[in-house]
């Protein structure tokens, strides 16, 4: 079967690539987008902080402790997809986020690259993430890998899921590209 980042290029000309400073202005329009970022925790309107951020992130990508990615094609950036918090056994994903504009198909495949590349490049057996309630298609999303529901709280649900179930379900998932 193709791999996740073939099917990106092949389909979509899309291509990942690691968050770098200057990606800041795009990552923080898409955080002060209204519509994208209603189930975000709330974002700071400075684009200092936010290049800020990322060379804070970058030290954290040179140690292997977290990976931020890019998604773009021909110039044009799509959005960015997150794992951290990585461990020796898990890791946890988030910052999922696409503009408007993205190809259909392209934030599911993105999704399914990042935890690909945790499970693949870590050699890890278990992502967490949390999703808040009221996100109610990210919830039906992630709820068809079977993840398990490790606790709730007014806001949000919290998941692990193993990467056997993600298999199964990424299976699935790429039969339709």
């Amino acid at each position: 079967m193709d791999k996740i980042e073939d099917i990106l290029l092949r389909k979509f000309n899309i291509k990942p690539r690691f968050v770098t400073e200057e990606d800041a202005e795009f990552i923080l329009s898409l955080r002060l987008d209204d519509r994208l970022a209603k189930f975000l925790s709330p974002t700071q309107n400075d684009i200092n902080a936010q290049r800020h951020w990322i060379r804070s992130y970058k030290e954290r990508e040179r140690q292997n402790k977290e990976c931020y990615f890019i998604f773009v094609s021909n110039e044009i950036k799509y959005g960015v997809n997150r794992i951290y918090n990585i461990t020796e056994f898990s890791f946890e994903i988030g910052s999922w986020l696409f503009n408007r504009n993205t190809p259909e198909g392209v934030a599911i495949l993105a999704d399914l690259y990042a935890r690909d590349f945790a499970f693949e490049n870590y050699k890890l057996n278990e992502c967490r993430f949390e999703v808040r309630k009221e996100n109610k298609s990210v919830v039906a999303y992630h709820k068809k890998f079977n993840p398990t529901l490790i606790k709730e709280d007014d806001q949000n649900f919290y998941y692990t899921l193993t990467k056997e179930k993600y298999d199964a379900f990424k299976n699935k998932i790429l039969k339709l590209y």
